[in-house]
């Protein structure tokens, strides 16, 4: 017998293509050996829920492509974007099934505010609305600017309150050091009392004077 049927391909096939069955009745088995390399991983897929990592299955990717593992196209290194943590430098996913992924990861917490505030502070958008509503909707230091912005503790990510944008960025500017921002309100008062002082005295007819700070 010098060739035999394939089910799977429809056509008869080379003896070679085939390998041993000593339980089917000629001796060789049903499917050519790609056929039944096939059915035996989809049979095994079945079982165990498919491989682990993804990758391209009897796919021919050429130089400068890559395969997408959700849309299972084979698209040019240009149409996924960069990841240098990666070992190819790209992200598994072309750019459109990459942004699917991410807006089913955000709408899995909660939606796009939910994901970024849990993903930077550890809170969702409920709590923030919360402190927000206990806060009177102002900033917790000024208390007058709307609080847009959550502070938090730099060394121990702790949330602290949430604060509008010139209170947050001061408190940075001043890396959050107590004794720096005691110095910085001293100073402040001291050079207002100053310009008080030297225009009372100047509209009494008194001075020049000049006010010294003691330390």
């Amino acid at each position: 017998m010098d060739s035999k049927f394939c089910r799977d391909c429809g056509s008869v096939r080379p003896i070679a293509e085939f390998t041993r069955n000593r339980n089917s009745r000629d001796g060789y088995a049903f499917y050519c050996r790609d056929h039944a390399r096939r059915r035996h991983r989809d049979s095994r897929d079945r079982r165990t829920g498919g491989p682990r990592s993804r990758h391209p299955r009897e796919i021919v990717v050429p130089e400068g492509s890559k395969w997408c593992p959700d849309c299972g196209e084979v698209l040019p290194h240009s149409a996924f974007g960069r990841n240098s943590a990666a070992r190819t430098g790209l992200n598994s996913y072309c750019k459109p099934c990459h942004n699917a992924r991410t807006r089913r990861s955000k709408e899995l917490v909660g939606g796009e505010r939910t994901y970024h505030l849990r993903r930077r502070y550890g809170i969702t958008a409920d709590d923030a609305d919360a402190m927000l509503a206990a806060q009177g909707g102002v900033c917790a230091i000024c208390r007058t600017a709307p609080a847009a912005h959550v502070d938090h503790d730099h060394a121990t990510g702790a949330v602290r309150a949430l604060l509008c944008f010139n209170c947050n960025g001061g408190l940075g500017q001043f890396r959050d050091d107590p004794d720096v921002l005691q110095e910085a309100a001293a100073y402040v008062r001291f050079h207002a009392l100053s310009q008080y002082l030297v225009a009372a005295f100047a509209a009494a007819g008194l001075g020049p004077v000049r006010p010294i700070r003691v330390e």
